[in-house]
């Protein structure tokens, strides 16, 4: 397979290049304390994990908002800046 031209010209993935100096660092024997990409440290409580599960079986889930997103989704996100600041 040919990999695409614009592909190339593309800068590494800042998170891939980051990972390689960390191992590099650990092949070293540097004891390394990750502030990357903030994978959580504790498992997802089990009520969010429940609820996602249903919401993800809902068939009226299974396809893009519109461009401009739900209308919920906005109207909840300026309420807490509203709020927030």
């Amino acid at each position: 397979m040919r990999e695409n031209l614009a592909m190339q010209s593309l800068p590494p993935y800042l998170f891939a290049r980051i990972e390689q100096k960390v191992a590099e660092a650990k092949a070293q024997g540097i004891d390394i304390i990750s502030l990357g990409i903030g994978d959580p440290d504790l498992p997802t409580p089990q009520h969010i994990v429940d609820r996602m599960a249903i919401s993800i079986n809902d068939p009226a889930n299974h396809q893009y908002p519109s461009s401009v997103g739900l209308a919920e989704y906005r109207q909840a996100v300026a309420e807490w800046y509203k709020r927030r600041f």
